[in-house]
């Protein structure tokens, strides 16, 4: 299959381009002759981006189903822009095992709608210090994380690493110290993130920081960096959004005026590699009866553009490099630039176009997101998976 997508303005991490992009059996190449078997794809003057990619995602499958699946979840998330995410391991049962991983790849490899990492625990079934499960791990395993909980134990952490660099693997970590966060959720977060980064940077095993939240926390990465140690992290866009909302239910917590700005300077300055939904889908009651989290893969490129963007703190090829170019990096894939050799997994946004986002639109299975009713700008209009139209929505192919 060969296909030209023209008349578009091409954005990746580093260019801006008006030139044709020539695509063939689903990866960018070289340009070529045009015959009767090439598919002309007109974009109609709109950007075409690298397709998003998130690296903290929550489907709910298995086991809480009724509030988001693979399926669901993966049109939710092409409506969004996005074509790959990560999954995070808190299912039922938890993703403890080969059993429970390999069905969750192989359900999401036949959907064919988008591409799906699954993320493994650290502890067996979230328990403090039980590594039994590291013994028998899945080939194409690639990320560890206890998501939703800390490691409160060090010597567990300790040896946990020791198990990941023998199999070369990595962490994707929520950083909350238990006991601490009953008191003190702001000190919860730093003093871990502070022991995590040190054992990164000791150990030199790479550790991504789940939706850093706190000054205290992005201080402590950026120090660690600065160091040479082998951290990335990312921020989600309803940690840059608001502030001061103790009503908002979400772990880790919106946080205060000092920690936002701490975060947008960061940004700013290139601490923060991505940019990450930790889209949770909960229903109605359960959030009433205060579950944390927010759905938000649908609404993360038009929010992240106008906190960074719209208001001239980054460009928008800093941001496609936060929600494109360092996940696929991170992930080891071949996708996030505009370049020969890149898979052909394209998103077109009508950057000037201003939507409504109402419940009714909301492809996820839970409605409980933090900005319906609210104008944003930005919309996505359609979504190539190496080449082939998964999302139009002008079409409403879905």
């Amino acid at each position: 299959m060969r296909q030209v997508f023209k008349n578009l303005v091409g954005i990746d991490d580093v260019n801006i381009s008006r030139k044709n992009i020539f695509v063939e059996n689903g990866f960018i190449t070289d340009e070529f002759d045009l015959d009767d078997d090439v598919e002309i794809i007109d974009c109609e003057g709109l950007i075409l981006v690298p397709s998003f990619i998130d690296m903290h995602t929550h489907f709910r499958d298995p086991g809480f189903i009724y509030k988001e699946d693979l399926e669901s979840g993966s049109k939710t998330a092409l409506k969004g822009g996005y074509t790959t995410v990560n999954l995070m391991p808190n299912t039922n049962p938890i993703v403890s095992s080969k059993d429970v991983y390999d069905d969750i790849m192989k359900r999401g490899r036949d959907l064919n709608l988008i591409d799906i990492f699954q993320v493994y625990s650290i502890t067996k079934d979230f328990e403090t210090d039980d590594l039994s499960h590291l013994k028998d791990l899945p080939e194409d395993l690639l990320f560890l994380s206890n998501d939703g909980k800390g490691v409160d134990d060090d010597f567990a952490m300790y040896k946990a690493i020791k198990i990941a660099k023998e199999n070369k693997l990595k962490f994707t970590l929520h950083e909350e110290c238990k006991e601490i966060s009953k008191y003190d959720y702001e000190i919860a977060e730093d003093l871990m993130t502070i022991r995590d980064a040190y054992l990164s940077y000791k150990m030199d095993v790479p550790i991504h920081f789940s939706h850093v939240s706190t000054k205290g926390a992005i201080e402590a990465i950026a120090y660690f960096k600065d160091k040479g140690a082998n951290i990335t992290c990312e921020v989600t866009p309803h940690h840059i959004y608001f502030t001061n909302r103790v009503d908002l239910k979400v772990n880790p917590p919106i946080r205060k005026d000092k920690d936002k700005e701490a975060l947008l300077s960061m940004i700013k300055r290139g601490y923060v590699d991505c940019i990450a939904t930790d889209h949770a889908p909960h229903t109605k009651k359960e959030k009433n009866e205060g579950k944390p989290g927010f759905i938000g893969l649908e609404t993360a490129f038009s929010t992240s553009y106008e906190v960074l963007v719209l208001s001239g703190l980054i460009s928008l090829n800093d941001l496609i490099r936060m929600m494109s170019t360092n996940p696929a990096k991170l992930l080891e894939i071949k996708k996030g630039k505009l370049k020969k050799g890149y898979l052909a997994d394209f998103t077109i946004i009508d950057l000037d176009k201003e939507y409504i986002y109402e419940e009714e639109d909301i492809l996820s299975k839970s409605k409980n997101s933090l900005f319906i009713g609210k104008t944003l700008k930005g919309q996505i209009k359609k979504v190539y998976k190496k080449g082939v139209l998964k999302y139009d929505l002008d079409g409403k192919i879905i």
